[in-house]
């Protein structure tokens, strides 16, 4: 019977009509059929099978249940909330919504006073205040992401596609299934869940993060909830969002470079301490550390890269349509490979030994903005004698004394050339001492071991600038702003340069405090 359910849903959901009439489907089915609908993360068509079930059928707790669900999906909150409220008057029913119930309603709480911009078919909710300035931004990536991700994964949405970003850590745990103490160990924050995309507002953490890839990564997991009706295992969901969450501003699907991360998968391979795949379950967010988060991303992406590399976009919508039909997706990725998984994994384990090694690079920690400052980062710079210089920098930068504080930082760039830390310090001031050239070199040395290093990505802006590069300060503004949008300093370089949003620049350069030295 569930077979034929889901068969059902995928009819239904692969296609923009949203209409079947209740008196063609038996009035069991057509619960199942919602629930079918909610499972694959689309609240709209759900809404619709409701609303007929009720013009024929009695209005039970059950059915109640799934009227909050499907208000919840298309984020009438308000409507969800006052469903649990008439359901816990109920003293006969045990509500199947359990701890959801609480969820929902501290949903509603916590976004109840939120602004809401809708474009298309794509909408926006964030808090009233600063995060306003990344409504624009996000809306280009989401339908960046439509044209790309439908593109690969061959699935489209017919609800709206709703985006909610939260201001800080604990508003994030609160609507969703993450505690602050996970999102700090493991450095998670963003997921998809419940027909809706949640991240946390790049304000949350100390130098941002990258989250307009975020945004992209969580937006691949609600198509493929819809494209295997939630029924592809966490491995596959993350190796599939992490390969495909740059693809929106390429043209082809490729898999980050980050040096980082792939130390970790090479010195776990030569350690033969690779994570097995099922150990992700539940949630790569509940592993005990950032660098066990890490490498778990890192594994299951180079798999899916080393697939998809032999055998193509047609080979995974073909693995992904045979999850969709209830088979296990180890068997479905092996069944299209015609290898057995034994075989499929093996040869992506020999893949990964003879791949040169990366540069060295350390995994930099992800701060909460508000429990670390700029001396915990100082932390991080391994070599001692190095350590020292910056420290020493940093007390004659925030004396005003930016030459002085110069000398003292290339004596640790000296000493620590390959430091991401260091480097930028050292760069920052060799600009403001008007030296943007000396500034070049050790950006992009940096920058090759550290892509998502925000503090790096707008020196290199100014740099730039100041030498009269200006398509690569474009670039690298650019890559800033999808980084860390609150730093003023690449929305000034933009505003600056020969680019359609100029105005939209300067009056967020001027919002955030203006060029700094």
């Amino acid at each position: 019977m569930r077979r034929v359910v889901l068969f059902a849903a995928c009819a239904l959901l692969g296609s923009l009509s949203t209409a079947v009439p209740a008196d063609e489907v038996p009035r069991a089915e057509v619960l199942d059929l919602l629930e079918a609908s909610l499972a694959a993360g689309e609240g709209v068509p759900a809404q619709v099978l409701l609303s007929q079930y009720e013009e024929r059928y009695p209005r039970t707790s059950r059915v109640i249940e799934l009227e909050v669900l499907a208000q919840f999906y298309v984020g009438d909150y308000e409507g969800a909330a006052d469903g649990i409220a008439e359901l816990r008057q109920d003293t006969s029913s045990a509500s199947a919504l359990s701890g959801l119930a609480d969820v929902i309603l501290e949903t509603h709480e916590t976004t109840k006073n939120y602004e809401t911009v809708t474009h298309g078919n794509f909408e926006v909710r964030y808090a009233p205040g600063p995060d306003e300035l990344l409504v624009p931004y996000a809306i280009d990536a989401l339908k960046a992401a439509t044209e790309a991700l439908e593109a690969e994964l061959g699935v489209k949405m017919v609800s709206p596609v709703r985006l909610e970003i939260y201001p800080d850590a604990e508003s994030l745990a609160g609507v969703s299934t993450l505690s602050v103490e996970a999102i700090r160990t493991t450095g998670t924050i963003a997921l998809c869940k419940w027909g809706r995309l949640m991240i946390a507002s790049p304000g949350a953490l100390m130098h941002g993060y990258p989250w307009l890839d975020t945004i992209a990564h969580e937006y691949v997991h609600l198509l493929l909830t819809k494209a295997t009706l939630d029924q592809s295992p966490v491995w596959l969901q993350e190796g599939l969002a992490k390969f495909l969450e740059t693809r929106w501003r390429q043209n082809e699907a490729s898999l980050r470079h980050d040096p980082a991360a792939s130390q970790l998968l090479h010195d776990a391979v030569d350690a033969d301490e690779l994570l097995g795949f099922d150990q992700l379950h539940p949630s790569i967010a509940l592993l005990p550390t950032q660098e066990a988060a890490s490498l778990a991303f890192a594994q299951v992406s180079s798999f899916i890269e080393m697939y998809y590399r032999e055998y193509g976009r047609e080979g995974l919508r073909e693995a992904l349509r045979r999850v969709s039909d209830g088979v296990d997706a180890r068997k479905a990725l092996a069944g299209v490979a015609g290898v057995s998984w034994k075989a499929l994994e093996k040869r992506w384990k020999t893949g990964l030994s003879k791949e040169p090694r990366p540069p060295s690079a350390r995994l930099i920690p992800r701060y909460l903005r508000g429990e670390a400052t700029e001396q915990d980062e100082l932390a991080g710079v391994e070599l001692e004698r190095a350590r020292n210089y910056v420290r020493l920098g940093d007390l004659l930068w925030t004396r005003s004394r930016p030459a002085a504080a110069s000398v003292e930082y290339a004596k640790a760039h000296q000493a620590a050339p390959a430091d991401p830390v260091v480097a930028s310090r050292y760069a920052r001031s060799a600009i403001a001492g008007g030296r943007p050239k000396e500034a070049i070199a050790p950006l992009m040395l940096t920058l090759e071991r550290y892509p998502t290093h925000a503090p790096a990505l707008s020196s290199l802006a100014t740099a730039m600038f100041r030498i009269s590069k200006f398509d690569l300060a474009r670039d690298a503004a650019n890559r800033a702003i999808a980084h860390n949008p609150f730093d003023p300093q690449p929305h000034c370089i933009l505003a600056k340069l020969a680019v359609p949003q100029a105005d939209h620049e300067q009056r967020l350069c001027s919002e955030l405090g203006g060029m700094r030295e």
